[in-house]
């Protein structure tokens, strides 16, 4: 006996036209009701229905007077857009045709009369039937209707609106639509228009002129006073003053330094000089080099006092000079002077010099009074500028409020003008608003399309029908085929069983397995005989089990032991261990006891207890009648020792046990066996099930030899399945 579950490799199925053929002949007679049920109903509703005829209309609007408006409310008083592009403005004008006072107007103008006469009493509704709503009135049921039935939209790439409106009376479907569009136009005025407007404007520019014209005195009296005539330029002139007279300062003051330094100098060079010098020599021999070194000395010493009233004293041409008058008087001062008889007298330089410095001093005198009156003229320009500026800000408020009332006259002025345009086309009637397309009167009806409607309904059952039956197959989660084991189970489908009127083993013939199913379980059969899912080892001792009763585990164990009794290959037991449900005696028409129950609680011999079956080569070991607790029977040492003993007797032993669910000594027995069949009844028993059957047995070491489906429904047509 094995003690671990054959592996199987898992093998994504692939999918095929004969899957979708199987869910829709599965689901077949769902899709036929659900599409035999959606064409009735549809043709029923189509030709029942109500015959509706449709007006229409076109609307055009064009950018007129309604794009902008003048709302005496605004601080600015200027004119406001109304929408910020065109798009916006179609939409306001939707939502003036969709309003519920124009419909009431409709309603009012065309007569309530009318519409209840041609439409019937309107009808209350299943909320207003059971109390929970408060029920209209008359007038406003027919008012909710001409809304419901009123349809607005724009024309696709155009500024026309379409306006239309359904009835069953193509005559009133006209009138409503062109009385709707006569008070949507006289509503269009209304809405855009701005009451008051004129007067407000006109009351505002008066206003406005009379404290121009104020500002403008006061404004004219300040200039008149300061004797500006435009700030800008007054304060340029005094700015241009301020600093030619600064520049003029800067000036006399450096030539007022430098003739000081030039008097400082000359007073200096004075006091230095002799103001007597020796004219002549009357004493020995004249000295001609000595006067004339004298006289160079002399004209050095006049060219040092000129350089010096021009450069500073440690200028490079004034220290030049000074060496030279040095060399000089050195020279000088090594001549014999008894040589020469000297005559005194004025010294011309002492003259010059002195001439100079009084001349310099004049000079200075004059700069002075002149850095003087500069600086008076520069103080005075300074304070014209302060009164300039004082004044400045009274005439800066003066001309701006001058400015701001010039603008708001010139702006109430032009509003004034759009006013009394505006108020003469409301006078008479103008708007934006163009009747490109009046009120059509409807001939044929568009509502209901008969072909289209049928055609629709068709299609709708169609694939309505086909959508049901794939959604029912999702929400199926039963095993229907063998592939869904292999897929979803991970187990081999090691047979499957068709669905018959009496699958019993004498349906057909006495103790015979029917013909239509014989074929299949002896495919089972050599299957297990070639090794069952992919192991090389024939089991002897086969367990037949399911996860609930009533799967057609007994009847699948009672056929294959049927079949494994085929002449030559050896004697077949077959062992009913479902003692609460017995059944194998009732195919075989033998006696229930002794029996199992009897071997395992009392120890009778095997050979006692079993007996032979109608079919040849086949032996049946009944259940027996239960002495004691079914799960102490099968917990004894004693079932191991009889599977031994039996397994030396017989080829084949086929154990029909109860369902893993419904008895607990179910996996006890079904781990002492070489291999257990797992039965699953197709289209019933739901994976989720038959996986915790399956994780049951491997948790209790049971070789899974494979499924059986049984019970199998071939739903798609021999002929056509041949083909797929």
């Amino acid at each position: 006996m094995a003690d671990k579950i054959i592996e199987f490799e898992e093998r994504p199925r692939e999918r095929s036209l004969r899957d979708l053929y199987y869910i829709f002949f599965r689901n077949k007679w769902k899709v036929i009701l659900f599409f035999l049920a959606v064409v009735v109903i549809v043709a029923v509703v189509t030709f029942l229905s109500d015959e509706i005829y449709r007006s229409e209309a076109g609307l055009l609007v064009r950018l007129g007077r309604e794009t902008v408006t003048l709302d005496p409310t605004a601080t600015t008083g200027t004119i406001i857009p109304v929408a910020q592009s065109r798009e916006s403005e179609i939409t306001t004008e939707l939502e003036i045709l969709k309003s519920q006072e124009i419909a009431e107007k409709v309603v009012d103008s065309i007569g309530l009369e009318t519409f209840i006469s041609q439409l019937g009493e309107p009808s209350k509704g299943l909320l207003e039937r059971l109390g929970l709503t408060t029920s209209l009135s008359n007038r406003d049921a027919v008012v909710f209707s001409v809304m419901n039935n009123l349809g607005v939209e724009i024309q696709q790439a155009s500024w026309i609106i379409a306006i239309t409106y359904e009835a069953k009376d193509p005559q009133l479907a006209q009138k409503v639509l062109s009385t709707f569009i006569d008070c949507y136009l006289e509503k269009h005025i209304d809405v855009h228009r701005t009451p008051g407007s004129y007067q407000f404007f006109a009351q505002e520019s008066n206003q406005l002129r009379s404290k121009l014209v104020e500002t403008e005195n006061q404004l004219r009296d300040l200039m008149n006073q300061t004797g500006i005539s435009s700030l800008e330029e007054q304060q340029g002139v005094i700015l241009d003053r301020i600093g030619t007279l600064q520049a003029g300062i800067d000036s006399a003051d450096s030539e007022l330094a430098a003739s000081r330094a030039k008097v400082q100098e000359l007073q200096k060079n004075l006091g230095e000089t002799p103001d007597l010098v020796v004219t002549g020599a009357t004493v020995g021999l004249p000295n001609a080099a000595a006067d004339t070194m004298r006289a160079r000395l002399y004209e050095l010493q006049l060219l040092e006092q000129d350089l010096v009233s021009k450069f500073e004293h440690d200028s490079r041409q004034v220290q030049d000079v000074r060496r030279q008058i040095a060399a000089a008087q050195a020279l000088l001062d090594k001549e014999d002077q008894a040589r020469s008889t000297l005559t005194k007298g004025l010294n011309e330089t002492y003259q010059s010099i002195k001439s100079a410095m009084l001349t310099e001093k004049a000079t200075v005198s004059s700069l002075q009074a002149r850095v003087d009156e500069l600086k008076s003229m520069l103080e005075h320009a300074k304070t014209e500028l302060k009164s300039l500026i004082n004044n400045s800000v009274k005439f800066a408020g003066l001309t701006r409020e001058v400015e701001i009332q010039e603008n708001n006259y010139r702006k109430y002025s032009e509003n004034l003008e759009q006013a009394r345009i505006d108020e003469a086309l409301e006078t008479g009637k103008i708007s934006n608003i163009n009747v490109v397309q009046p009120a059509t009167l409807p001939i044929q009806p568009v509502r209901p399309r008969k072909a289209l409607n049928l055609l629709l309904g068709l299609l709708l059952g169609t694939f309505g029908g086909v959508a049901l039956a794939f959604f029912s197959e999702y929400l199926d989660h039963s095993i229907k085929i063998p592939d869904e084991v292999e897929e979803k189970l991970q187990l081999p489908a090691i047979a499957c069983i068709p669905r018959v009127q009496d699958n019993r083993v004498s349906s057909e013939a006495k103790w015979d397995i029917p013909m239509s199913v014989k074929e299949y379980y002896e495919a089972f059969k050599e299957q297990l005989l070639l090794g069952s899912g992919g192991s090389k080892k024939v089991p002897r001792v086969l367990a037949i089990t399911s996860s609930h009763d009533g799967e057609g585990a007994s009847t699948v164990a009672a056929n294959l032991a049927r079949v494994l009794a085929r002449p030559g290959d050896g004697d077949v037991l077959l062992i009913d261990a479902d003692l609460r449900h017995p059944s194998v005696h009732r195919f075989f028409e033998s006696r229930l006891s002794p029996g199992l129950s009897d071997i395992l609680t009392d120890g009778q011999s095997l050979d006692s207890v079993v007996v032979p079956s109608p079919v040849q080569n086949l032996h049946i070991l009944s259940a027996g009648n239960i002495n004691g607790n079914l799960s102490e029977i099968f917990d004894s040492e004693g079932l191991t020792s009889l599977l031994h003993s039996i397994k030396k007797n017989y080829q084949f032993v086929v154990i029909d046990l109860p369902a893993v669910n419904e008895a607990s000594w179910t996996l006890r027995v079904a781990r002492l066996c070489d291999g257990v069949g797992l039965v699953i009844e197709a289209e019933r028993t739901c994976r989720e099930v038959v996986e915790r059957t399956k994780e049951l047995l491997v948790q209790s070491k049971a070789n899974i030899i494979g499924a059986i489906v049984n019970k199998r429904r071939f739903y798609i047509p021999r002929w056509l399945y041949k083909t797929l």
